[in-house]
């Protein structure tokens, strides 16, 4: 299965390498590849199933996500792949045989889009085939970009000059389309879904803590691993890691702050 992994500069350095981590483990033997800007280049040590793709400087595309975007994935050369975000970090073992029966249903060429980790109210869906649920028409969210299996085709439909993420998901309109999207058949959340992951931020502050809690509402956090999540914690919170996210999450420039005013911000983001 091709991987895209798409992200930005603020978590490239910090975020990526712990996605692919994760990635490698719970669903090995993946072609993966890195899309972003500048810093994918500085990115070291990666294993060998992934590579980085660079999209240019992203200063050139302001608070665009789409315009970067459509040059490259005109290019690329699957009729389908996953596509997941830096920060949403896989924390459960993927059932192969669960992607196989999705995957079958895009070699056949009958779907254009599965859900596999959430996003799409499963109550709005019918019966497409055995374990497969097809979302219904009138469904909100179409678009999602939780974590889901696209072809390409229709990833570039909707993937118009100008748009942040945000937009690409709620301003454009998917309903009655025509589009098939799928879901595998389970009972969500007292089941898994097939990419059971942690959304690491929420508007740019980190989700769990260092005891291994999700400290918003979660519901596959029940699914997660404490020492996992006590991993990722470790991971982003060395002390280059803490100053780095002193200057996201309170938007001090790259000069720094000086005095109390870092020790506050500094003790605010160990907490």
């Amino acid at each position: 299965m091709k991987v895209y992994l798409l992200t930005s500069n603020k978590y490239t350095a910090t975020i990526c390498p712990i996605n692919i981590h994760f990635l490698n483990k719970n669903w090995p033997n993946l072609d993966v590849t890195i899309v972003g800007y500048e810093d994918v280049l500085k990115l070291d040590d990666l294993p060998a199933n992934t590579n980085v793709a660079c999209l240019g400087n992203q200063a050139d595309y302001g608070a665009t996500w789409t315009d970067a975007l459509i040059p490259f994935f005109n290019t690329v050369p699957e009729e389908y792949f996953t596509l997941i975000f830096d920060d949403h970090i896989l924390l459960n073992e993927v059932d192969t045989d669960s992607v196989k029966i999705i995957e079958e249903q895009f070699l056949l060429k009958k779907v254009d889009k599965a859900m596999i980790g959430g996003g799409i109210d499963l109550n709005n869906s019918t019966k497409f085939a055995d374990d497969l649920l097809v979302f219904n028409q009138d469904a909100d969210y179409r678009l999602s970009l939780h974590p889901a299996i696209w072809t390409k085709e229709y990833f570039l439909r909707y993937l118009k000059p100008g748009q942040t993420s945000w937009q690409f998901e709620v301003e454009n309109d998917a309903k009655f389309d025509d589009a098939v999207i799928v879901n595998l058949n389970y009972d969500y959340p007292n089941e898994p879904h097939v990419y059971s992951y942690l959304e690491l931020y929420t508007k740019g502050v980190m989700t769990i803590d260092r005891d291994g809690h999700t400290l918003t509402n979660q519901p596959s956090s029940c699914f997660f691993d404490k020492k996992d999540i006590q991993y990722i914690w470790n991971k982003v919170r060395n002390p280059e890691g803490i100053k780095e996210r002193v200057h996201e999450v309170f938007g001090f420039g790259s000069h720094g702050v000086r005095g109390t005013e870092f020790s506050k911000a500094f003790e605010k983001s160990k907490s």
